[in-house]
């Protein structure tokens, strides 16, 4: 579970200083800070991430830097548990979260007269921020897969294991390879795939490092949503707005064709836990826009924030009755699907003719995908 946010800033006159921390009793060293910070600028002192494990604060930290070239040289440090590592929560969400506390760091630096006004507003933004990621932990298996297609490198692993099974060792060589990076704990960027029961990891006698077998493969996408068709065909809740619907999402799937930019965008909607459940909610029955349920907490200002972001996307409609009233259609129902990876079989026979794929191996994962599809 993380313990919270602390973010930093370097003056040249007064060097790193601690502007803002949420919540306030979390305990800063600065000696950790500058460690952190040296972490960063080692090298060209470049925008970027950084994971540092402090010993004596018994934390580890996932970092982030505007760089020394920017205006004003922000740190925005997630501190979380010893054994805690960011790739829990995904990539997407993490670079999201980093992206809105630089917004609203930008917005203070240039309104000095609002700054306590802002600054509450950015304390209240950590404290969600912070309820977010703890609900991160417990995704549904479809807000997984969504995951797994967000994050660059669990993308990236999808595509090596689709080529063919691989030992770790050579995983983690050709993922560092692709993406021009270091990756350090591979297990926990693995979890998601573990725990969707996408991948199996076993030994093959002779080999001397376990081996991931890709067991099942999915597909994001948008499709129509069903019950909101069927009432609509029913005409409710009017036969006005009814017909309105219709024409609106025979419009947007006749034009509709999957693509990586658009899955990419679905992901990220996906993942978010406050998103998500809306869209849950909409799959069952449209709803007045002054009725939305709020969840704990949301205020009117988060929920229209919200539904901004769903019809900005394409996930919702708003659409008026006979009476004037606005009523919120989910437009596009956006799944990720697991599938029977069929395509493996004829891969995995080309491989051991081929001789790129040894015969023991050849075999294990024709046994597992067997079973997979026996299942």
């Amino acid at each position: 579970m993380p313990k919270g946010f602390i973010i930093t800033k370097w003056t040249e006159d007064k060097g790193l200083v601690v502007q803002i921390k949420y919540p306030e009793s979390i305990s800063v060293d600065l000696d950790d800070m500058m460690r952190i910070f040296y972490a960063h600028i080692t090298g060209a002192g470049e925008a970027g991430n950084v994971f540092v494990r402090l010993e004596k604060a018994r934390s580890n930290v996932s970092s982030h830097f505007t760089g020394m070239e920017s205006d004003n040289p922000y740190m925005i440090n997630l501190m979380l548990e010893l054994g805690e590592y960011p790739e829990i929560y995904g990539e997407k969400i993490l670079e999201e979260i980093n992206q809105d506390i630089i917004n609203y760091l930008s917005q203070i630096d240039q309104n000095p007269e609002n700054a306590p006004d802002l600054v509450r507003d950015l304390v209240k933004y950590l404290k969600d921020s912070l309820f977010l990621l703890e609900r991160l932990e417990n995704l549904s298996k479809e807000q997984k897969l969504a995951q797994i297609y967000s994050g660059e490198k669990t993308r990236t692993i999808l595509d090596i294991l689709q080529e063919r099974a691989r030992s770790k060792r050579e995983l983690q060589g050709v993922l560092e390879q692709k993406l021009g990076r270091l990756i350090s704990n591979l297990d926990i960027v693995l979890d998601p795939f573990v725990k969707t029961d996408m991948i199996r990891q076993d030994w093959v006698e002779g080999s001397s490092d376990i081996l991931l077998f890709l067991k099942s493969d999915f597909a994001i996408m948008r499709i129509p949503p069903e019950k909101i068709v069927e009432l609509a065909k029913e005409n409710k809740p009017d036969p006005k707005i009814a017909e309105k619907y219709l024409e609106t999402a025979r419009n947007f799937f006749k034009d509709y064709e999957p693509n990586e930019e658009d899955n990419l965008k679905i992901a990220s909607i996906m993942i978010n836990p406050d998103i998500y459940d809306y869209i849950v909610l909409f799959r069952e029955k449209p709803y007045p826009l002054k009725k939305i349920p709020k969840g704990p907490g949301e205020s009117f200002e988060t929920i229209s924030a919200l539904m901004r972001r769903l019809e900005e996307n394409g996930i919702i409609t708003v659409l008026e009755d006979k009476t004037g009233m606005k009523w919120v259609f989910l437009l596009t129902d956006v799944i990720a699907e697991q599938f029977y990876p069929e395509y493996l079989i004829e891969k995995i026979r080309q491989d051991f003719v081929e001789g790129i794929l040894k015969k023991d191996i050849a075999i294990k994962h024709l046994d597992i995908l067997e079973n997979a599809y026996s299942k």
